[in-house]
């Protein structure tokens, strides 16, 4: 599966909390959700999040990207971009 191409812009948290939790959790994708928090452009986010795939046990698909990441909290309405 080819991944999309990465978001460019401004981005801003809508839910700040949520992301903190996720970014304090005991879990391989926790720098992805912490690169969210400090950043505020979808390049600064690729930045820190770097691109090196994750692996979570509870997740079969594969290897989990900041890319899907940060689509993720796209989708479930965690960021939304600024335009």
């Amino acid at each position: 599966m080819k991944e999309a191409q990465h978001l460019t812009g401004r981005f801003r948290i809508l839910m700040s909390g949520t992301l903190r939790d996720k970014a304090n959790q005991d879990d391989p994708r926790a720098p992805f959700y912490a690169a969210m928090l400090a950043a505020d452009t979808y390049e600064a986010y690729y930045r820190l999040a770097g691109s090196v795939p994750v692996r979570v046990e509870s997740y079969n698909s594969g290897p989990i990207t900041a890319q899907m990441e940060i689509m993720y909290a796209r989708r479930n309405g965690w960021i939304e971009d600024i335009t």
